[in-house]
């Protein structure tokens, strides 16, 4: 018969639990305590109904530990309240690393037991939420089925939500993804596994299509986010590249921090980075403007529109043909290409070489233009500046040609 109390305490030693009876005085008519010794409660919190566990302390670290880890094994959704003679650093450090929820002693104050106890049971019955909620959304699709994570997609439907917390205004958005090399060395599954392993318990992960992993980061900055990526790539190991664009969440729609963070995803694969963050690019001379009067504000703005006109008329669609056109006359060639109001970069790429256009907004008037090549028989590099009026579809075609050519005599001459 199942025993239906909720609160089973361990000790060999009836005095110690005349006393937490007579000082555990639970609220609730339903909240009742039994107590059974060490060598019998294996069998006893077999499919038992036990919520809390109070465990009092062996006759040293060692052999309590092991009794936790044991309780553990047989029950993992239980919680232990560890009950000490007297405390111990050692032991309550490693009783915590082994899965205990709290600790008191013989001598505690009965308020405080009672109030180490209640915040147990509240969260147990907030795991027990927790769970039920994630077998609706198991159910609704909105987790993986074999990671336990969020699908890319719902992600998107909910951020507009989630970007009301100030946390997340001020956290970083990250898409992360093994490099292509390696994808055939490991499965994608291994990264999301880690990534729920290692990161803080506010964190967002979900994942989307080609083993991209889309993670949200509350309360972070760049440099920080930098150094939690390192962590990852040092945990996958040398062998086991990975990839990461980032961006900052502020107050943008989810829309364009996902384009910021592909964008910059699509740089650090082609340039061999780990990570790469394109606001990093943003000409700092300029952020002056910000603070100046409404005549040059509005003047700034005009620009802004500017820009955007000739992204989304000139370059943004030059750019998608080309790489058409590269995709099927180029061969053993990799071809990316990504445009935003911080830079636009074509990259055409095979074993021995690389070549990129690259054009860099200078955050007011200009384009920084370039056209980078390296290998060993690489073409000379090409560097100038253009005003945004000079940005025409002739201009963006004859620079992607010229890059196309050069990229092609580069080859032949490896060859």
């Amino acid at each position: 018969m199942i025993d239906n109390h909720n609160i089973l305490l361990i000790t060999d030693y009836d005095e110690i639990a005349k006393n937490i009876l007579e000082k555990l005085v639970l609220l609730r008519a339903n909240d009742n305590i039994t107590v059974c010794d060490t060598k019998s409660f294996k069998k006893i919190i077999e499919n038992s109904m036990y919520y809390v566990i109070i465990l009092h302390e062996n006759e040293d670290k060692d052999s309590t530990i092991k009794l936790i880890k044991q309780i553990k094994d047989i029950k993992q959704d239980c919680e232990i309240l560890l009950l000490l003679n007297k405390t111990n650093k050692e032991t309550i450090l490693e009783a915590y690393d082994s899965g205990i929820f709290d600790y008191f002693t013989i001598n505690t104050e009965n308020y405080e037991m009672l109030i180490k106890t209640v915040n147990c049971f509240k969260f147990k019955n907030l795991k027990e939420i927790n769970c039920r909620n994630d077998i609706f959304l198991n159910q609704l699709g909105v987790l993986d089925a074999k990671l336990g994570i969020y699908n890319q997609k719902h992600l998107k439907e909910i951020f507009i939500d989630l970007s009301d917390y100030p946390s997340i205004k001020n956290g970083v958005f990250v898409i992360l993804t093994l490099d292509e090399s390696t994808k055939t060395k490991v499965s994608t599954n291994r990264l999301g596994q880690l990534l729920k392993n290692m990161l803080r318990k506010d964190d967002i992960i979900a994942i989307g299509r080609g083993g991209k992993y889309f993670l949200i980061l509350p309360n972070i900055n760049i440099l920080n986010t930098k150094a939690v990526i390192q962590k990852i790539q040092e945990k996958m190991g040398q062998d086991c590249i990975i990839r990461a664009g980032i961006s900052k969440i502020g107050i943008q729609s989810f829309e364009t921090i996902c384009k910021n963070a592909t964008n910059a995803l699509t740089s650090a694969c082609h340039n061999n980075k780990n990570i790469v963050c394109l606001e990093n690019n943003i000409d700092k001379e300029n952020i002056w403007l910000e603070d100046q009067d409404s005549i040059q504000q509005k003047g700034f703005k005009l620009f802004k529109t500017a820009l955007s006109n000739k992204l989304e008329n000139i370059i943004t669609p030059l750019f998608y043909r080309f790489q058409k056109d590269c995709q099927s006359k180029l061969k053993n060639t990799t071809v990316s290409q990504y445009t935003n109001d911080i830079e636009c970069v074509f990259c055409l790429k095979n074993q021995k070489s690389k070549s990129e256009l690259l054009l860099q907004y200078d955050g007011f008037t200009k384009f920084n233009i370039e056209i980078i090549h390296s290998g060993l028989n690489s073409a000379e590099n090409s560097k100038f500046e253009l005003g945004l009026n000079k940005i025409t579809n002739k201009l963006i075609t004859n620079l992607l040609k010229q890059l196309k050519e050069e990229y092609i005599l580069s080859t032949k001459k490896e060859d």
